[in-house]
């Protein structure tokens, strides 16, 4: 063969193999491209197992630290001050002086007091005698020096007489008659009725106004009854009892201020129509009095200001006339001149207040001075003095204080949402933080406010008070707080992650993994804390549910299905770990 020819036969050779390498090829290709094209796409899921555990639910919030115990002191009476015994930092006890007052004004204020109750009872006194006064003076006449028959004639100012031969004595003349008399007694008689009655009206007065003071404290125990079914230390039952008791003693207290209310209105009209029978009688007096004179007598305005101007209503006698005698030549003179005066019913209540308001200053003047020494009712730190000694201070000053702290602890107060307020109870733990403190402090939920403090038109929130019950840190006054308030913890119950969790409004769902597909599920939950919600109805132990946050790490178990199908020899495998891919199918859909 020659060099040619087997050439050619090599190049044919290679020229099928490379054909039949082709069409192996074409053939794979094409079987793996069909395959490919009809192979099922992937499922993918991130699933966790329904299962017993505990469920812890919190409410988280921030606040503001405050001591339990803080007192802002000042005068309860004006004055300079004179000293003060503190500065910011000391440690004092109950009772213990803070500050004083100089005494030297409040001294001077005592004295000018006790003189005007002197004085207005002095005033008093005389008005009650002009009422038991009933007769006048009489005019006389001096002896003549010489014989002769003489006449001497008083009048309201002055007498005149002419003398005779022979001197003699003018006789003396008087207005006191049965009628005037019997008169005066009257007047005096309403007078004591008056008196009697008026202090009848302010005891009276008094002892209501002791019962008024008293009833609020009486009632408090009723209006702030409340029946707690979850007490530890009183049923229910107990609770009502002591409601009613207290019930009692308020309707007790209150029928005691009403009886004391109608005693002194009764009391009142009494004074009113004994001080218009003491008016009659005052009437009486001064016409029997101006008609053994012959002259007309007048009676000032009851309504003059006695209690403000000092001045005395008074009625004015007419003068009483003399009587006739005998004379000498140089004669008697001088018929003398009377004037009575006769308080009225209003005078002489004018003077009883007069003298009460004046008692009531004086007082005041002595309470004041016992106001002068400042002192703490209660033991702690001074943590503020705004006062100094030689400056002028107010009564119940808000600004010239001095601020002591307790020893009592301190206070978280706090404002939550409707929705967290409402998980919320008292005594239940919470877990504090504060920036001065490396370690959570521990705490007990002591108050939940009724009225919404919230200032916005679309939310309400409300008042929370937490008290730190670590007795022996010492924190500041105004710090802020981070408060975790555990509301709800559930042990031994049914339990799914979180993010497994569907809201729709108030209902709730699942998505159960079943044979490959998801379906959701409605479900009734319980506590729900940050990682586990506890489930009370929908779903078993052990179904098997899916994720809503496919990248989110969770406590529970959880495992990434994956399962394939294809040509049986060719490939086919299910694995299941612990994560899985991204991505998830619809609720109720498959993929």
């Amino acid at each position: 063969m020659t060099s040619k020819r087997r050439a050619n036969r090599l190049r044919r050779r290679r020229n099928a193999i490379v054909t039949a390498v082709v069409a192996a090829a074409l053939v794979i290709g094409g079987g793996g491209a069909v395959f490919a094209a009809t192979r099922p796409a992937t499922t993918s899921y991130r699933t966790a197992v329904a299962s017993i555990g505990a469920v812890t639910e919190t409410v988280d919030t921030t606040g503001t630290v405050a001591s339990v115990s803080r007192k802002d002191l000042a005068f309860q009476t004006a004055g300079t001050v004179g000293s003060v015994a503190v500065a910011v930092g000391d440690t004092v006890k109950a009772g213990d002086t803070l500050a004083t007052l100089d005494s030297t004004s409040l001294t001077s204020a005592i004295t000018s007091a006790t003189q005007t109750v002197t004085q207005a009872e002095q005033t008093l006194a005389s008005d009650l005698a002009s009422q038991s006064s009933t007769s006048t003076s009489s005019g006389s006449t001096s002896t003549g020096s010489t014989g002769g028959a003489g006449s001497s004639a008083g009048n309201s100012n002055a007498g005149n007489s002419s003398g005779g031969a022979s001197g003699g004595s003018a006789s003396s003349g008087s207005t006191s008659s049965p009628a005037i008399t019997a008169a005066a007694a009257a007047v005096t008689a309403a007078q004591k009725k008056l008196e009697a009655a008026y202090a009848t009206e302010t005891a009276s007065l008094a002892a209501t106004e002791a019962l008024i003071s008293t009833s609020t404290p009486a009632c408090a125990p009723f209006l702030a009854a409340t029946i707690d079914a979850t007490s530890t230390t009183s049923t229910p039952a107990q609770q009502l009892a002591a409601a009613q008791a207290a019930l009692t003693d308020c309707q007790t207290s209150i029928s005691g201020v009403l009886a004391g209310q109608q005693a002194t209105d009764a009391a009142q009209k009494q004074v009113d129509s004994l001080a218009s029978d003491l008016d009659t009688a005052v009437n009486a007096l001064t016409t029997l009095l101006a008609q053994s004179t012959g002259t007309s007598a007048t009676t000032s305005s009851a309504t003059t200001s006695a209690a403000t101007t000092g001045a005395v209503p008074v009625v004015e006698a007419a003068a009483v006339t003399g009587g006739s005698g005998s004379g000498g030549s140089s004669g008697g003179s001088s018929g003398g001149s009377t004037s009575s005066t006769v308080a009225t019913a209003a005078t002489i209540l004018a003077d009883e207040a007069q003298i009460t308001a004046d008692k009531a200053q004086l007082a005041i003047a002595t309470h004041a001075e016992d106001f002068a020494t400042l002192t703490t009712p209660i033991s702690g730190t001074v943590a503020a003095v705004s006062i100094t000694a030689g400056s002028s201070v107010a009564a119940g000053s808000t600004s010239e204080v001095i601020t002591v702290i307790g020893n009592e602890g301190y206070t978280v107060t706090s404002t939550v949402a409707l929705t967290s307020a409402s998980k919320l109870k008292v005594g239940q733990a919470a877990s504090i933080t504060v920036p001065t403190s490396s370690k959570a402090l521990a705490g007990t939920v002591t108050s939940i406010g009724l009225l919404n403090v919230s200032t916005s038109t679309t939310s309400t929130s409300y008042t929370v008070t937490i008290a730190v019950t670590d007795k022996k840190v010492s924190l500041l006054n105004g710090a802020s707080a981070a408060v975790v308030i555990t509301a709800d913890t559930a042990k031994s119950v049914l339990t799914v992650p979180t993010s497994a969790l569907h809201r729709s409004g108030q209902k709730y769902t699942v998505d159960v993994l079943t044979d490959g597909k998801s379906r959701a599920t409605p479900v009734t939950v319980g506590a729900t804390g940050s990682n586990e919600v506890e489930i009370t109805s929908g779903i078993s132990k052990g179904a098997k549910v899916i994720l809503a946050d496919l990248s989110s790490t969770t406590t529970g178990s959880s495992t990434t299905t994956t399962s394939t199908s294809g040509l049986t020899g060719l490939s086919g495998s299910s694995t299941t770990g612990v994560g899985g891919g991204t991505g998830g199918p619809p609720t109720g859909g498959t993929r």
